[in-house]
């Protein structure tokens, strides 16, 4: 591979209109302020044999729907194949709503809409190709992530119990400290783009009805004042399902809130890009190869006397006589009393859907890096158990990528730890064993990239 390398970075705007319903929180919120643009951030390498494009919306997820809508139109528009073409999602709660959950109904209208708009930032981004440089690295940053599920002294698993809590015990769950980039410039020397992972579940704004893309655009802010503004700087949600930005020991306390903080914590991992970017080997060309699979997966079972408890609720919530669960997919905590409803119509919701689901997993060689997509909420555990079978330099991890299937959690945390992201709804699918088997499938490709 002696062919120049060539990339493009460019962004679209996907702000959507005020009145929107915003996603990320358990009842209906509706957009009257802009505090930040919400965008479509792509990035596209060209080789002169194959040609991959790496698209991040600042949305709550990446609905199958809209990711394969966005890449029929890339294929069409720029020939960039859907097997080559990453379209994922940052996890902002100040989004629009791009689908149902939690008591929040997609806005059709705006899921139409989208596709269109990302297409159009991989098409600009194809419009700027230019003869570049690549570099890939990994560095570690282990202050300002957290494990949100703790064991309390009752022995079930709570996600956020409270800073120093008395009755919680600790984590019972890892962080994935790795933050891991890639780093383009042109033939001048001049930065181009940035494409970083960091497993941080997002931080925070100062208003929950102003859209916003949370910590991620600050990032974005962050490396332009030290890059320029023709730099495009990219930061990718890693596996952050069950990992926050509070320390609930209480042995490192935030003064900043919001904005003020997700600024701060967006400058420290520019901190370390700036840093590492110095210190990086360059290539002028640079081998692309891209895998896209489709993997079988099962639903969380449903019974019949769960469709009934839910029928219960719905039929007269003051009446139901909750006393602990109530469903058979809850281990440990039960169900917060005042989202029974919520939960109750999740319950039915599942059980119309088919038992044997599928999905989408996919792997990308970028030189000697790594970047592996999956399509949901991952446990930090499962980024750990992916970075342990890579034999790249650097592997990027983008977690809510090319389709959603909710939390993703381990097979421990389903069947022994129990807690909220275990809850069976739209935000939760998958049954026990299904992270295990997408690490493993992505064992399998990253084996194959790298065979020869």
């Amino acid at each position: 591979m002696n062919t120049q390398l060539r990339a493009g970075a460019a962004t679209a705007n996907l702000t959507a209109w005020l009145g929107t319903a915003l996603c990320g929180g358990f009842g209906r919120r509706n957009a009257d302020d802009v505090h930040d643009e919400i965008h479509a951030k792509a990035l596209v390498l060209d080789n002169g044999e194959t040609r991959v494009g790496l698209v991040v919306c600042d949305f709550v997820c990446m609905p199958r729907g809209i990711a394969d809508a966005a890449k029929t139109q890339v294929a069409e528009r720029c020939g960039i194949p859907p097997e080559n073409l990453l379209v994922c999602a940052t996890h902002t709660h100040s989004g629009p709503a791009i689908r149902t959950a939690l008591g929040v109904t997609e806005d059709s209208s705006y899921v139409a809409w989208a596709p269109a708009k990302i297409a159009d930032a991989v098409q600009l981004a194809v419009n700027r190709l230019q003869p570049a440089r690549i570099g890939w690295s990994e560095t570690q940053e282990d202050r300002i992530s957290f494990n949100r599920r703790w064991r309390m002294r009752d022995g079930t698993v709570r996600m956020i119990p409270g800073v120093e809590n008395p009755e919680s015990v600790g984590p019972v769950g890892a962080t994935d400290p790795a933050l891991s980039f890639l780093y383009v410039e042109d033939l001048a020397g001049t930065p181009l783009a940035v494409f970083a992972t960091f497993a941080l579940h997002y931080v925070g704004t100062d208003s929950s009805t102003a859209l916003s893309a949370d910590y991620f655009a600050h990032f974005t802010t962050a490396m332009r004042r030290v890059f320029g503004p023709q730099c495009l700087a990219i930061l990718q949600n890693g596996t952050s399902g069950d990992v926050n930005n509070v320390d609930y020991s209480g042995e490192r306390k935030w003064e900043a809130r919001g904005h003020a903080q997700a600024r701060k914590m967006a400058g420290v991992l520019a901190g370390h890009v700036l840093t590492e970017s110095q210190l990086l080997a360059l290539h002028d060309t640079c081998r692309l190869d891209a895998v896209l699979e489709t993997v079988p997966y099962t639903r969380k079972t449903i019974t019949a006397a769960d469709v009934a408890t839910a029928r219960e609720i719905l039929q007269d919530p003051a009446a139901f006589d909750y006393t602990s669960g109530p469903f058979s997919w809850v281990v440990g905590q039960p169900v917060w009393e005042k989202h029974l409803q919520v939960y109750a119509r999740a319950c039915l919701d599942l059980a119309e859907r088919p038992e044997a689901l599928d999905t989408r997993v996919q792997s990308l060689r970028i030189g000697e890096a790594a970047l592996v997509a999956l399509p949901g909420e991952i446990f930090a555990a499962t980024g750990l158990a992916v970075r342990g079978q890579s034999p790249a330099q650097a592997t990027l991890i983008a977690s809510l990528a090319n389709d959603y299937l909710g939390y993703i959690c381990t097979q421990e945390a389903l069947e022994r730890h129990g807690g909220y992201e275990t809850w069976a709804s739209p935000h939760s699918i998958a049954a026990a064993g299904t992270a295990e088997r997408l690490a493993a499938v992505v064992g399998g490709h990253l084996t194959g990239l790298w065979a020869n």
